[in-house]
């Protein structure tokens, strides 16, 4: 169950809901939870495409065979 919000409605003049108002905390959690859901949503997406599973897969054969180099290393030789 959803926590309380202190949310006012907008009506028009038939009584219909137009609008929502809600307290700016709120809002900004709303947003940060939306956020959240589709960053899931994009990894999982990407992390069932067949390049990034074959890019994957690379990139432990090269730990495996000590290609790889820390990234203070690299940035170092520039």
């Amino acid at each position: 169950m959803a926590p309380p919000v202190n949310e006012q409605y907008i009506v028009d003049e038939k009584g219909n809901t137009t609008a929502v108002i809600l307290p700016i905390k709120d809002y900004k959690k709303i947003l940060s939870i939306l956020e959240q859901v589709e960053n899931h949503k994009e990894t999982m997406i990407l992390s069932q495409s067949a390049e990034f599973k074959k890019l994957v897969k690379k990139g432990l054969e090269d730990v495996r065979a000590n290609r790889i180099k820390l990234w203070k290393e690299i940035w170092d030789e520039l």
